[in-house]
This record gives C-alpha cells, structure tokens and sequence, in this order.
C-alpha cells in the first residue's frame, strides 16, 4: 500500500498552517478525470450551446430532429476539444482506445450484456491450484485472458469479444484507416 504524505499551507488570510494527508495519485485522477465533468459540461453549454442552436436553426431542421441534431452536433464539438488538446501521437493513441471502448459500449447494447463481466467471470474461473507456482499461475491467467478475446462467447452469439467489437466498429466505419 502507498504511504499518503502530509502536506503543509499557510491560510492566507488567517495565517494559520494548515497539514493535512496529501491526496493519492488515484484519488488526484479521480477528481481530474471525472469530479470535474458536471463543471465541464456547463462550461461546454455556455460555449457552445447558443451558437450551436442558432446554427440548427438556420439549417430548418425538422422539429422531430432537433433533439438528435443537437446531440450529435455537440458530441462532434466535444470530440474536436478533447482530440485537439494533446499532442498528435496521445490524441490517435487516445482515439483509439475511445473507438475500441465505444465499440464495447455497443456490443454491450446490442447483446445485452457486460463484456468486461463476463471477462472477469471467465478469468475468476482459472484457479491457483492448478499451476505449480504464483508465477506460473499469473502468467497462465494472462494467456487465458488473451484467448478469451478471441473465444466465441454464447453471450455474444458465438462471436469472439473481438470479433463482436470489430463488428459494432465497421458498422460506424471506426475501425478503417
């Protein structure tokens, strides 16, 4: 376990010195990567929002599409920010895995199932006593869990984990170069 550190302030208006423990590396990634989203998504609203309604408006879309427009309007907006943000090679590196995550997100919907559920069930199923030491043991549940993307799932249709993925990424054109 990682030992916290305790860090010191000085209250600048009361001069009073503050310690407390320093947050963890995992807690710290917490708060940056997902506490934060509701802040986001209003600042992302009183940016865009008007001039992206004002935009709808001028294309005379139909009343029943609005809704639809507006969403994917927005995602293509966000998708741009987070994309633009980082170098080159993180934003592909980053592209690619929010392809591969979405892909899974649809296989998930389609087959009404968790694929990384039934991942962690399958790898739970390979037991300690069946391997002649802890190494061997980790090294044998990383070669099963490798197959296991590639193994027919009857809660897939048969389909392999990957193939499923794939399969959701090719309807969208997300999985060509």
């Amino acid at each position: 376990m990682e030992e916290q550190k305790l860090k010191t302030r000085i209250d600048p208006i009361t001069g009073e010195i503050i310690t407390e423990l320093e947050d963890s590396p995992e807690v710290i990634a917490e708060k940056q990567l997902f506490k934060k989203n509701p802040a986001r998504a209003q600042a992302l609203r009183d940016l865009m929002f008007d001039s992206l309604q004002a935009h709808i408006d001028g294309m005379n879309v139909p009343a029943e599409k609005r809704d639809e427009m507006m969403f994917i309007l927005i995602a293509n907006s966000v998708m741009d920010l987070v994309f633009d943000a980082p170098t080159t090679d993180i934003a592909m590196e980053s592209s690619y895995c929010f392809d591969e995550m979405l892909g899974m997100a649809l296989a998930n919907k389609k087959f009404e199932v968790d694929i990384i559920a039934e991942a962690k069930k399958a790898v739970e199923s390979v037991k300690r006593e069946d391997f002649p030491s802890d190494e061997a043991y980790l090294e044998g549940l990383q070669a099963f869990e490798e197959r296991w993307w590639d193994m027919g799932q009857p809660a897939l249709g048969m389909r392999s984990p990957n193939d499923a993925i794939y399969e959701m990424l090719g309807k969208y054109k997300l999985n060509e170069e």
